[in-house]
């Protein structure tokens, strides 16, 4: 029976697959979180939005690329600082939401057309922050 040779740069044995192990891990964990706010939320609005609000998504991407040997401690802190000044312009959404449905569109109209002005007003976000200097990669 033939074998055929492992591509090159792939890596074989145990290390490649702990790091298989390690980003399933991680998937799982980054789902648990959101299934357990989801499901606090039903129980409590308030608790489940306080949950929420905390920079959970932030801090697991953090945590995560912290611990990937490619990526390390140098891309964590450099998506954590980014996301610090995109985090501003993160909010259009949040204040869209309710104004675009007084106005009277209806939930999903408003949903949409919030989460399409927060990627604009983001971009033109990125767009300042360059055009003064700021390093945004």
């Amino acid at each position: 029976m033939a074998t055929v040779p492992p591509e090159s740069g792939t890596e074989t044995g145990g290390k490649g697959q702990a790091m298989l192990w390690m980003t399933i891990l991680k998937a799982i964990g980054t789902l648990a979180v959101v299934v357990i706010i989801s499901e606090v939320q039903k129980r409590s609005n308030v608790v489940g939005a306080a949950i929420a609000a905390l920079p959970l998504m932030t801090m697991l991407v953090v945590f995560n690329l912290a611990t990937d040997p490619k990526a390390g401690t140098t891309q964590a802190n450099l998506f954590a600082n980014t996301t610090f000044m995109l985090f501003w312009p993160g909010l259009t959404f949040f204040v869209l939401l309710p104004v675009l449905q007084k106005f009277g569109l209806s939930f999903w109209w408003a949903f949409g057309a919030g989460v399409v002005l927060t990627f604009v007003v983001t971009f033109v976000t990125i767009a300042a922050l360059r055009s003064f200097g700021v390093k945004v990669d």
